[in-house]
Order: C-alpha cells, then structure tokens, then sequence
C-alpha cells in the first residue's frame, strides 16, 4: 500500500497524534517546556534526537516525522535611522 504524505507542520501533526498543547508536549516527551516550544513554533528544528524522543514518547512513525516542514525565518526588523539631513 502506497502513503502519501504531504508537508505539515509539527502543529498539525501532533494533533493527529491527541497533542494538543505545547504543555502536553512537554510532559510527554520530557522535553523542557522551552525546548517545546521552539519546536513547536518551528524556531528550533527537529534533530535526530527529538525525531527519536518523538517517535518512541508518542508512536509517530518516522516517514511522517521527516515530513514535517519550519515556517521560513522571519526577516530580522532593522531599526530604523533618521533621514540624513543636509548641512
């Protein structure tokens, strides 16, 4: 039987697997509440070790963990600098 999956965030997979919160998360997976967060939010990618911690905690097969994709970073705001003024 042939899956095929499309690219999700880590968000909408856990809630396939009943996580539905970052706190949950974290207590499933004994990972620090920050730690969670940052991959929760995709400021933090999945390394070999959480796609492990994941699988084994929470039973996710690794086909559908390697599928899961970080939102591009967000451009760094420049402050801004006062018009130069003519002297």
């Amino acid at each position: 039987m042939a899956i095929t999956l499309r690219r999700m965030t880590l968000p909408e997979l856990l809630e396939r697997y009943r996580v539905y919160t970052i706190r949950e998360l974290s207590r499933r997976t004994g990972l620090s509440r920050q730690q969670a967060w940052n991959l929760w939010h995709g400021r933090a990618r999945l390394g070999r070790l959480n796609l492990e911690r994941l699988h084994t905690a929470l039973g996710i097969p690794f086909e559908e963990l390697l599928q899961v994709t970080t939102p591009p970073p967000r451009p760094k705001e420049r402050p801004a600098t006062p018009p130069k003024e003519d002297a």
